[in-house]
This record gives C-alpha cells, sequence and structure tokens, in this order.
C-alpha cells in the first residue's frame, strides 16, 4: 500500500466491498457473545488457539506450506464473518490461496458483507511501521467492523528488526491502536534472520512483543513443523513455553496438532497426518524404472537424475528416486544427493536404486551419511521396491549432514596402494584413511597376525593376494601387518579366506583385531615405534622377483606344453647345455641364496626304495 496515497484497501471482490462510512459501534453484551476468532489448527488447546480482542499476536514463520496453510485457514475461517485480511502477495495469489483452502471468492455470497480481502504494496525502501500504522487506520476508518480481527501477513519490512529501543515503540504503538479501535491484530511474518556477514544483529524480539497478548513460532525442527509458543494470553492467564508437534490432515491442506488423531479410535495413518501436504508425491527418474512394465501412474517420472533434482525445487516431504548408473557416477550422484537434503530439508525422502551395477559397501555408507534414506540393491523386485518406498514414508532425516559433499567423498575414494606397502607408508596409509573415514563412520579393520617361527615373512606375504584398492599389508619382525579399507569386523573371517592362499593356522600363530579408530592407532603406535628403534626390511623387491618368476616360469611352462612332442625333443635336444639348463631353472630371489641348496637337501634325505620287479608266480598244481 502506498502511504502517501492512502487507499482504503483494494477490494478483490465486490462482495468485499465495503460502506465508507465508520460502522457504528456496537454494544458491549454484543461484543461478549461473539464467538472468539482463532487460528486454524486442528487439536490445537482452545487457551493456545484464540485470539484475544483488541490485542496484538505475532507468529514468526518461514514462507512455506505450514505458513501458507495456518494463515489462509484461519483467514478463509474469519472471511465468512466480519474479518480484515492484508497480504503483500499479488491479487491473483491471494484468490488462489484462498482458493486451495476452501474459499472461492469467485462464488457469490462467500465472503461475509463485512468483510475485506485487500492487498498490501509495502516496498523494501522506506517502508516502516507508519505504512503499516495508515492502512490499517485507513481500513478501521472506513470497512472495518469493530471487535473483529485483522490479519496482515508479509508486512516484515514494517518493522526496525536491528534496533530495540525503536522496535520497542512500534510493538506499543500496535498495542496502543488495537485497544483504540477495538480490533485484534494478527500478524505472520518471517523471523528477521541473523546475517553474520553484516554487522547490524537482530534486536531483543522481547521489546517488541511487551504488549502483545501472545508470541509464537511455527519452526521446522528435523523435518518435522513444531508450534511454539513463547507467551499466550488466555483471558486473565497466561501460557508460556509450550511446543507442539504440529502434521498436516491427510485429505485437506489443514494443520492439526501431531498424535492428537492418532490416539482416537483406530489410530490409523490417516488420522496421524502427514509431515506436508506432498507427502504421497513420488518423483522417479525414467532410467530407475526403465526395466518395469509397468509403475503407477500417480508417479512423475523425469528423464535424468538432475531433472528429479530439479521437480523436487518446492518439494518438503515428496520421495524422490534416483538411478545409481556405475561407479564412475558417484560423485554426480553424491553431489546431488547432498544438494538435495542440504536445500529441501529432513523430511524429503530420498531413495537410490542400483541397476546393472552393484555398489560397493561403502559407497552406499557414503549416500546415506549425504542424505539419502535408503539405497535399493539390484534385482530386487518391482513390488518390493513399491513396499520399500511405502515404509520411508513418515520417516524425517536425523544424520548429522557434512557441510561439503567433497570431504565425505574423499574417506570413500582410496589411493591406488594395493597388496603389500613398506613399513613408513603403511602407517602413513591407514592413518590417512581411519582419519578421513571419520566424517561418514567409515568402518576399517586392522590385523596383526604373528608368524609362526617356521614361517618365513616372504612366504606369509606371498600368500596374502588382495585386488581390491584400499587392502594393503606389511611386516615387522615377526608379524605380518593386514589392513582391510571399508570393512567390517564381522565381516573380517571371510575377508581372511578369499585373500590368503594358505590357511591361517598354517602361517600364523595368533592375531590381534582392531576395528575402531582408538584400537587401530594403538596398533599403528606399536609398530611405528619398533621401526624407529630397528630397520624394518623392505619386501618390496624380493615379492617382485618371486612375482616375475612365476610368471615366467608359468608362461615357459604354457609354451612348451602347446607344442608337439617330437618338435619339443628336438628343439631340447638342439640347445646348448647352457640353454637347457637356464630354462628349466626358476629365477632366485636373494632370499633364497641364504637357504640351503636342493643339492644339500638330496644329500641329507634318505633314497627312495627301489621299485620291485615283477616275477611271475606259477599257480598251485592241482592234486
Amino acid at each position: 500500500m502506498n502511504p502517501s496515497t492512502r487507499p482504503a484497501a483494494t477490494s478483490l471482490t465486490p462482495d468485499s466491498a465495503a460502506s465508507t462510512a465508520p460502522a457504528a459501534p456496537r454494544s458491549a453484551l454484543f461484543a461478549r457473545l461473539q464467538a472468539r476468532p482463532a487460528l486454524a489448527i486442528d487439536g490445537l488447546p482452545t487457551e493456545l488457539a484464540a485470539l484475544a480482542p483488541g490485542h496484538v499476536h505475532i507468529v514468526y514463520a518461514e514462507p512455506s506450506p505450514a505458513r501458507d496453510a495456518l494463515f489462509w485457514q484461519t483467514a478463509a475461517t474469519a472471511l465468512r464473518g466480519p474479518a480484515t485480511v492484508l497480504s503483500a502477495r499479488p491479487a491473483d495469489g491471494i484468490a488462489q490461496a484462498l482458493r486451495e483452502h476452501g474459499l472461492d471468492i469467485d462464488v457469490g455470497s462467500a465472503l461475509h458483507h463485512r468483510a475485506n480481502l485487500c492487498g498490501l504494496r509495502v516496498g523494501q525502501r522506506g517502508a516502516n511501521l507508519d505504512t503499516l500504522l495508515d492502512a490499517l487506520q485507513a481500513l478501521a476508518e472506513q470497512c472495518a467492523a469493530r471487535h473483529s480481527v485483522v490479519m496482515v501477513e508479509g508486512a516484515e519490512a514494517c518493522f526496525s528488526w536491528d534496533d530495540g529501543a525503536r522496535l520497542s515503540r512500534e510493538g506499543a504503538r500496535l498495542a496502543a491502536w488495537c485497544v483504540r479501535e477495538r480490533l485484534s491484530l494478527l500478524l505472520v511474518l518471517a523471523p528477521p534472520l541473523d546475517d553474520r556477514e553484516d554487522t547490524r544483529r537482530p534486536a531483543d524480539l522481547g521489546s517488541l512483543h511487551a504488549r502483545f497478548a501472545g508470541a509464537a513460532h511455527l519452526a521446522q525442527v528435523q523435518g518435522q513443523y513444531t508450534w511454539e509458543v513463547a507467551f499466550w494470553r488466555d483471558r486473565e492467564a497466561v501460557l508460556a513455553s509450550r511446543s507442539l508437534p504440529l502434521r498436516f490432515a491427510a485429505d485437506q491442506h489443514r494443520l492439526m496438532v501431531g498424535g492428537a488423531g492418532a490416539q482416537g479410535e483406530g489410530g490409523d495413518a490417516a488420522a496421524a497426518g502427514l509431515l506436508a501436504p506432498d507427502e504421497h508425491r513420488v518423483i522417479v527418474c525414467r532410467d530407475a524404472v526403465a526395466h518395469e512394465r509397468w509403475v503407477p501412474e500417480s508417479w512423475h517420472l523425469v528423464d535424468s537424475n538432475e531433472a528429479a533434482v530439479a521437480s523436487a525445487g518446492g518439494a518438503v516431504a515428496a520421495t524422490v528416486l534416483l538411478h545409481y548408473h556405475g561407479n564412475r557416477a558417484l560423485e554426480t550422484l553424491a553431489e546431488q544427493v547432498h544438494r538435495l537434503r542440504r536445500t529441501r530439508g529432513s523430511a524429503l525422502k530420498i531413495v537410490v536404486r542400483e541397476d546393472q551395477e552393484a555398489m560397493r559397501q561403502h559407497y552406499e555408507l557414503l549416500l546415506l551419511n549425504l542424505g539419502a534414506n535408503l539405497v535399493i540393491a539390484r534385482r530386487t523386485p518391482f513390488a518390493r521396491v513399491q513396499a520399500m518406498l511405502e515404509g520411508v514414508q513418515g520417516q524425517v532425516f536425523s544424520r548429522p549432514l557434512p557441510a561439503d559433499y567433497r570431504t565425505a567423498l574423499s574417506a570413500v575414494l582410496t589411493g591406488s596402494a594395493i597388496g603389500y606397502v613398506p613399513p613408513a607408508d603403511f602407517i602413513d596409509t591407514v592413518r590417512g584413511a581411519v582419519e578421513q573415514g571419520r566424517t561418514i563412520r567409515l568402518p576399517h579393520v586392522l590385523l596383526r597376525l604373528t608368524l609362526l617361527p617356521e614361517v618365513a615373512h616372504i612366504d606369509a606375504l606371498r600368500a596374502c593376494r588382495m585386488n581390491r584398492t584400499g587392502d594393503i599389508c606389511s611386516a615387522d619382525a615377526d608379524s605380518v601387518y593386514v589392513f582391510f579399507f571399508a570393512c567390517r569386523l564381522d565381516d573380517a573371517d571371510a575377508v581372511c579366506r578369499r585373500v590368503f592362499q594358505r590357511p591361517l593356522e598354517a602361517l600364523f600363530s595368533g592375531e590381534l583385531r582392531c576395528g575402531d579408530a582408538p584400537t587401530i592407532e594403538g596398533a599403528l603406535n606399536a609398530f611405528a615405534q619398533q621401526a624407529t628403534e630397528q630397520a624394518l626390511p623392505d619386501y618390496s623387491g624380493w615379492l617382485q622377483a618371486r612375482e616375475q618368476a612365476s610368471e615366467a616360469t608359468s608362461a615357459e611352462g604354457a609354451v612348451v606344453s602347446a607344442m608337439p612332442a617330437d618338435q619339443t625333443g628336438r628343439i631340447t635336444a638342439g640347445a646348448s647345455p647352457a640353454q637347457r639348463t637356464r630354462s628349466t631353472l626358476p629365477l632366485l630371489s636373494p632370499l633364497d641364496a641364504l637357504r640351503p641348496s636342493a643339492s644339500a637337501h638330496a644329500a641329507a634325505r634318505p633314497k627312495p626304495r627301489t621299485a620291485p620287479t615283477p616275477t611271475a608266480v606259477p599257480l598251485k598244481a592241482r592234486e
């Protein structure tokens, strides 16, 4: 509303027009017989819902479906009687909001003949409380009925939020105006933001509320809307510090106190209410259901994961089904899940479905920590998928959300290390993996396996065949250390059976298992101290030489077996004695030079017995 022209009101329909003459004051008895206006929240106690006549009530609420339901349901009910509603929305937005909440102003006699529906034009620059008071005074003088309620939405720019003394005077002026005009005033405003980059901070709101009859906050905590009452006057009593959970009615855009309906007869899901009106909405990436012959008609199909994220831009408690393309698209999927959860709140349901490639366990843990509610394994029947989506309805995401998805992503992306690494590199790699995994509580397992006296380090390390990036091993003076990346302690036995080519009891005499960060750090400290006190050998060269020797032997055996017998004999006969010797002996590592030669073993070993020569045994002659 422009304060320079001071129009009384901008009527949206002929029914809302009122006489310009001041309304005649009604008798006090008639005013007392009128029903007190109340907030449209089903199940809210009367003492917390009623608006005291001739007083100011203020409700802080961010723009949301809950704020729309509170204000416009209350307005739709009040406009059927003598009430006045001012909103900063455009005219078509006001009509649409009322229509969505059960009041179509285009229908004849939809509004009371003393009801007023007006648009409030408040600019960000130059607006102050005088702008709002001029509009209210014009309505009071021209068309507002005494002892009625005036509802205002979106007048945040009219208050001096950063000046406590001025804010106190503004509250006192509003309270005095309500008493003088015998009108109740309900303000629904967005709470002032505390911008840390701005030197001006919001003043104490208590100075504004000093002469008000009620102050409440419609907040959203962990996806759940709550009605937090700072204080609320009920005739001669004052109620303070009350908090009630709120839900949405299942069949209409109305707020209700959570649990009120569930305690009644039956206690079904419809009576319990919804977290938001869009809780039954399902947004699905087309690739996630590409192999299904049928999908529900109510599902909203989009072409890609990014399109699904864009479609959920205004969602509060809807379900978003994303598609897992594989490990190469993990970073993009992680960013999309984190963006959805950070921007849309805790009530949104985010589900990821595997398709051609199964997701690794630590990748699944990453997505769950970045905001996903559920990861559906591949080859899950579609009927089971629908049941799992129904199972997450009503849930609220409660995990702590990382500030940056890249930090959590780095915890599950390992380096190129695999298999044996030297002791110093082993200690640094394991410490780095454990520290990065703290962000998403990624489990790891560290084993210290004590060698049997007759088993050499090189034999135990050769028996450890690791094929997964991030799994590494090393050795000290008498033990072998094995680190399994992103592994749970309960799975260590199965992983050991897959990694070691020989039974553990044939190589080791005992083991120490570490499955949490403190015990892993303790074992690494002991390993590091031992490496400092004595020089531990590096078995990288020996293992590489052994591996090359094994590959050369297996390759030569394959070539020889592929030749015909007569050709093989000719090649062997034509070769020199030195060549024949070189082709049959494997390569030796420096460790093998320390062991006794084969001739020494042969001399010490007893010769096998000669097989007996078969002879004919005569049959016994018959008598």
